[in-house]
């Protein structure tokens, strides 16, 4: 869910339970006092509640665990009380933040706030499918790695999704949540073992979850030219859509890398460029892992490419015609 979308949620839900009228969210004042690792992890916000300030750390990362995020949290110094937001949590999840006193948000099922005597729970409720405008990154990620390597399935256990592209089983229940509430899947649960089914033909779920998936894309940057590229990154972009249509390529090569990697070339002194240069290489920097589909020796990937329905989610809202054209020509080509 977006920040925006997030925002109307939380006030909503602020002003249907405690009835607070006019609940103004705002950024974080302090932003700057932070270290840029936390705000890779969080959004912070911050607002009036019963009189207090209290700031809002909702949840980005999809890969940290609750007690990593605890931990990173732990390590920073507010003067107010700081309330950890998140869509989803497990029964487990939200008793091990109780148990550590830990103030948490979930809108629509819980507000506990111990320092203000605040304790609110719901009965779990479904959100309203309208409000779900985008899936999580990781939810789309995960129901992309189950399109890709379990074509012959159609009952899916998201724990080896969230295994396969290290997620963690919060991630997991909260992309069975989405997905469910897509109706999309029926999840089904034998003994402990919980999975989902798929209720309609695979074409027709892509067609109806299309709306709700965006661009993998976080933000474009070129670099100095380098020669020798980690086995994560995967050609991206007009690099590899060229390769699957009759569009022309770029006269740079366009590479997809996540964010955790692109972290780690710039330690190893890759250059990020203010600006394009000649012979520079251009990268796009995902929200996820574009190495999401498992190749085995005997279909090994020729080009190396992004998988087919990230590429044509990265080009889906270019209003260039002849990319358009590309775009039916490449999902025409979707095997079912």
């Amino acid at each position: 869910m977006l920040i925006n979308q997030r925002k109307i949620v939380i006030q909503q839900y602020l002003e249907d339970t405690i009835g607070i009228k006019g609940v103004a969210l705002r950024p974080y004042q302090a932003i700057n006092t932070l270290p840029y690792l936390a705000q890779d992890y969080f959004q912070f916000l911050e607002m009036e509640l019963a009189g207090h300030t209290v700031v809002l750390a909702i949840t980005i990362d999809q890969k940290k665990s609750l007690r990593e995020l605890r931990a990173l949290l732990g390590k920073l110094k507010f003067d107010v009380p700081v309330i950890l937001c998140f869509d989803v949590l497990a029964s487990y999840e939200r008793r091990y933040l109780m148990e550590q006193k830990i103030p948490f948000l979930v809108p629509g099922n819980q507000l506990y706030l111990p320092e203000l005597g605040i304790d609110l729970r719901e009965y779990f409720r479904h959100r309203n499918k309208n409000l779900l405008q985008t899936v999580n990154p990781a939810t789309q990620a995960m129901f992309l790695w189950f399109l890709l390597n379990k074509p012959a399935q159609d009952e899916w256990h998201l724990s080896e999704a969230a295994l396969a592209l290290q997620y963690t089983s919060m991630s997991a229940s909260r992309a069975a949540t989405e997905l469910v509430e897509l109706d999309l899947f029926d999840e089904q649960q034998v003994g402990r073992n919980k999975y989902l089914r798929l209720k309609y033909a695979r074409e027709e779920i892509w067609q109806k979850i299309k709306p709700y998936l965006k661009s993998p894309v976080k933000r474009e940057v070129w670099s100095d030219e380098i020669k020798v590229h980690p086995s994560e990154t995967r050609f991206a972009g007009f690099s590899a859509l060229s390769k699957l249509t009759m569009i022309n390529d770029d006269k740079e090569s366009c590479y997809a890398i996540s964010s955790s990697k692109w972290r780690e070339l710039l330690r190893y002194g890759v250059r990020e460029l203010v600006e394009r240069e000649p012979g520079a290489s251009h990268w796009q920097i995902w929200s996820y892992e574009p190495a999401i589909k498992i190749e085995s020796s005997g279909n090994k990937n020729k080009y190396d490419l992004v998988d087919q329905f990230s590429l044509w989610l990265s080009f889906k809202d270019d209003p260039d015609d002849r990319v358009q054209i590309a775009l039916k020509e490449l999902e025409k080509s979707f095997k079912w």
